[in-house]
């Protein structure tokens, strides 16, 4: 049997050296170990599962949390606010980039950077309102 990483509530592997993880609203867990549960009883829901352990004691199931906070309306906000506010590089800005940073972002794949931002945004939108 091969042991696979955790994956979080996107489907995104975690690294086992992931020390923070988030819920839905944002609010941070602190993570200090990862068990991996066996069991040879396969009716178990909690037999052969990832479990992240807090600095609490609590240990939290890798698919009901997030590797990175989850979007809202607020960050899109201010991202969009960003991108508004800058003197110059609108796209650079909203992705949080500066104009000297293109081969470590997104928007850098060949296309007009404004049109991968309004791109993104519009995916943002969707998948706020709960549309795939």
């Amino acid at each position: 049997m091969s042991i696979e990483l955790p994956k979080d509530a996107e489907g995104r592997e975690i690294p086992l050296d992931t020390v923070a993880l988030f819920n839905r609203v944002g609010n941070v867990y602190s993570i200090v170990r990862w068990t991996f549960t066996t069991d040879f009883d396969s009716s178990d829901g909690w037999s052969n599962k990832w479990r992240a352990i807090t600095d609490r004691g609590f240990a939290l199931d890798p698919a009901l949390v997030y590797l990175a906070p989850p979007d809202s309306w607020e960050k899109l906000e201010e991202d969009l606010r960003r991108g508004a506010d800058a003197l110059n590089y609108e796209a650079c800005a909203y992705f949080g980039k500066s104009a000297c940073d293109c081969s470590s972002c997104i928007a850098d794949k060949g296309e007009a950077c404004e049109r991968v931002a309004m791109s993104d945004i519009a995916d943002r939108i969707r998948k706020l309102r709960g549309e795939d």
